[in-house]
This record gives C-alpha cells, structure tokens and sequence, in this order.
C-alpha cells in the first residue's frame, strides 16, 4: 500500500510540474489579434449591359490594438475564383495571396470597422468556362493574412442555375 500511494504522489507531483506544450521553458505563445472578416459577391450591371462581379468585405477590429490594413494595387482585396462545383467554402488562403511587403496601410483602431470592395469586369470573368466557382477573399494585415468565403458563383454571370 505504501508503494503504491508514494507512486501516486510521485505522478501526481510530476503532472504538476510539468510545462504545458505551449510554454517550452518560455511566456505563453498567443496568436496574434485579428479581424473579423464577412465577405460578399454579387453581380452588378456595367455600362456595357454585361454583368461585373463585386465582392465585399466587411472587417471589425473587435481587439483592444490598432491593426494596420494593407492597401496597393492588388489590396485591399484580394480576391480568389475557384471551380466549386459544390457551391461549399472549401478556398484556402496562401502567402500568394499577401500584399507585397512594405503595401502601405490604413488604420483600423479598436471597434472600428471598415469596408473593402473590388469589382471584377465582366471581360476578366469571360475567361473562365461556364460553371459553379467559390470565391474567397484575403487581407493582408500587420499580424496576419486573413479571409474568408464570399459564397458561390455561377459563371456566366445571369445565367439560370
């Protein structure tokens, strides 16, 4: 019995002591503070008659930093168009996505929100074959490159589904 209960309070003495995965001899690891991203697609009328495609994102600084937003010529957003025949987000985001290094940026302070729009012309979307595509979204920011789904699209746009 002894053995036993001195096993016991062995263990029970290691578990305690033993670092948790994240701290490997060092403070805390968190990730850092993002945005909240909710993103949209729809078609819109061009001068033309044809139909453009517009996607929006809606971002939120819902922490308690200043998060700077990347702009340039392809940001503030990066839009990606991708054959979904499943109409289901299934897009991910890669570093291919990111604004060059030194993009200025635009500052988002705490609670506050900001709206990021590109419309694609209807000549850029005559490129793809007729079909059901995803379209996701990316911003780079100063702690990350983030996204999101902004839904399913059939191509051409004004066709019936």
């Amino acid at each position: 019995m002894h053995k036993t209960l001195g096993m016991l309070v062995a263990l029970a003495s290691f578990a305690c002591n033993a670092q948790a995965p994240t701290e490997n001899g060092t403070e805390n690891r968190l990730a850092p503070p993002t945005l909240s991203v909710t993103a949209t697609s729809r078609p819109i009328s061009n001068a033309n008659g044809g139909q453009d495609l517009e996607v929006s994102a809606l971002l939120r600084n819902s922490t308690k930093t200043h998060i700077g937003v990347a702009t340039g010529a392809l940001c503030p957003l990066f839009v990606r168009i991708f054959p979904d025949p499943t109409g289901e987000p299934s897009g991910s985001l890669d570093l291919s996505m990111a604004c060059p290094s030194g993009s200025a940026t635009v500052d988002l302070a705490p609670t506050d929100t900001l709206v990021l729009t590109r419309v694609l012309p209807a000549d850029s979307l005559a490129s793809f074959a007729p079909g059901n595509y995803g379209v996701n979204v990316a911003i780079t920011t100063s702690t990350a490159v983030m996204g999101g789904w902004a839904g399913a699209i059939l191509l051409p746009l004004g066709s019936s589904r």
